[in-house]
């Protein structure tokens, strides 16, 4: 039994199978907030062009935002059940148009809520808002 004890021969086998595990924990998390990250940057990049759009426009403001940030979050494919909405019309010169731009990020590793009790099951919500001016020449 002393002999059994003392040899070392498979005990990087052992330490692989403890480690593989939680490296590839650590892989799938970071994945995981890559995605989120990616997500928060469309929906912030959708609300100012949809902003940008309907500000620059002369004839209806919020309908011209509201398109352009639909056409924005959809190019961006991982934000799902998004939503435009329009906080502020705009429609004069020198009025707010302000845009809210939100959306879903699916969360792939929803297996992994059981062993992190703050993540979420299904999805990450994102969102975010942008101002401009309405310009007028």
């Amino acid at each position: 039994m002393l002999k059994f004890l003392k040899d070392r021969r498979a005990l990087e086998t052992v330490e692989a199978a403890i480690t593989f595990p939680i490296a590839i924990l650590v892989m799938l998390a970071t994945i995981n907030l890559g995605l989120v990250v990616f997500g928060q940057q469309a929906v912030q990049a959708a609300a100012r062009h949809a902003a940008r759009m309907g500000s620059v426009t002369q004839s209806c403001a919020a309908c011209a935002a509201v398109t352009a940030g639909k056409e924005a979050i959809a190019s961006a494919a991982i934000v799902q059940n998004s939503q435009v909405t329009i906080l502020a019309p705009g429609g004069r010169v020198g009025a707010l148009l302000k845009i809210r731009v939100s959306g879903e990020i699916p969360n792939y590793f929803g297996g992994l809520s059981s062993l992190f009790p703050g993540l979420p099951s299904d999805a990450f919500q994102v969102a975010a808002e942008a101002t401009f001016r309405q310009e007028g020449w």
